[in-house]
């Protein structure tokens, strides 16, 4: 997350292994288990996924504009 007036200043991302989370969650696990799993808050598992989505469909639909 970028933010304040200082370089490498405002939050940082919660720190978990992506591709496990997403291997867990193709597995039908919700993202309350993933979050208990790997110590970090429901917000910080959902914010992955969901940015995760967004940057997908942002690259497919780059592809059909080519």
């Amino acid at each position: 997350m970028k933010g304040g007036a200082r370089p490498g200043s405002g939050r940082k991302p919660a720190n978990f292994d992506h591709n496990r989370a997403i291997k867990l969650k193709e597995q039908g696990m919700s993202s309350a288990e993933i979050a208990k799993r790997f110590g970090v808050s429901v917000y910080a598992i959902q914010w992955f996924f969901r940015k995760r989505k967004n940057e997908k469909t942002t690259h497919t639909q780059d592809q059909r504009t080519t």
